[in-house]
């Protein structure tokens, strides 16, 4: 138990940000560690919320964008694909352990 203890105290962000893709429990897993103590790790660090449903939100809109400028639907190419490269890299941001 305090090995445990130890070992969630020295976590920071970037331990972490390996993880943000998935859900909560199973991050916690992979770290070996409750959920509840990933929680208390990623508030002390500043990031209230685990980001795994923003990221895929923003995957899906990726996606959904990148079809339509597949298809040919999209009016002003140049505007979806700007709004595709401002989500990419608000996905990198979100994946850094940054807050949005």
């Amino acid at each position: 138990m305090m090995y445990q203890r130890e070992r969630t105290r020295r976590l920071h962000l970037k331990d972490v940000a390996n993880y943000v893709h998935l859900p909560i429990t199973e991050a916690a897993k992979e770290l070996q560690i409750c959920p509840t103590a990933l929680k208390k790790v990623c508030r002390k660090h500043g990031m209230l919320r685990w980001p795994y449903r923003k990221i895929k939100s923003i995957d899906r809109t990726i996606s959904n964008l990148q079809r339509e400028l597949r298809s040919g639907t999209a009016e002003g190419a140049t505007k979806v694909e700007a709004r595709i490269s401002r989500l990419v890299a608000e996905r990198a941001r979100i994946c850094a352990g940054l807050p949005p």
